[in-house]
C-alpha cells in the first residue's frame, strides 16, 4: 500500500500516495481527498472520486463526476466514467456518461455514450481478449 507523502503537501492537494504502484484485492473507493501519484492496480472494483497521475488496471471501474485520472484504463470488465479520463481506455463495457470529459482512444467490445459527453479520440471496437489484461505501455501514462 502507499504510504502519504512525508513533506509538506500543496495546500490545494490532500493526502498524495507518490512514486509507488498501489495494489488491492477488494473493492476499493478512493476518496475526493485523495491524489495518487503513480500506478494503482485491483483485481476489483473500484471507484474513483478523486484524482490518479498513472494508469489504473481493474476488474470494473467508476470514476465519478469528481473524478480524474491522467494515465491510461485497463478494466476486465466495465468502465463507467462521469468525470474526466486523459489517456486510452480498454474495457470490455464502456459508457461515457453526459458529464464525461475524455481525451484518448476507446478499446471496447461495448460502447454507450450519452449525449453531451465530450470525447476527443477514437473508438476501437476488439475482438481480442488480451487486451482486456494486458498491462499498458510503461514508457506512456497515456498508455497504448
Amino acid at each position: 500500500m502507499a504510504t502519504p507523502f512525508p513533506h509538506a503537501q500543496p495546500s490545494n492537494l490532500s493526502p498524495i500516495a507518490a512514486g509507488r504502484s498501489v495494489h488491492s484485492t477488494g473493492d476499493s473507493n478512493i476518496s475526493n481527498d485523495l491524489t495518487i501519484i503513480g500506478d494503482v492496480s485491483s483485481k476489483g472494483s473500484v471507484t474513483l472520486d478523486g484524482t490518479i497521475e498513472g494508469n489504473i488496471y481493474c476488474t470494473s471501474l467508476v470514476v465519478t463526476a469528481n473524478g480524474r485520472i491522467n494515465g491510461g484504463i485497463v478494466a476486465n470488465q466495465e468502465v463507467t466514467v462521469q468525470g474526466q479520463v486523459k489517456g486510452t481506455i480498454r474495457g470490455r463495457r464502456v459508457m461515457l456518461q453526459s458529464s464525461a470529459k475524455v481525451e484518448g482512444d476507446i478499446f471496447h467490445q461495448g460502447i454507450g455514450i450519452e449525449m453531451g459527453t465530450r470525447y476527443d479520440g477514437t473508438l476501437r471496437w476488439t475482438e481480442d481478449e488480451h487486451a482486456f489484461n494486458e498491462p499498458l505501455s510503461p514508457s506512456s501514462k497515456h498508455g497504448l
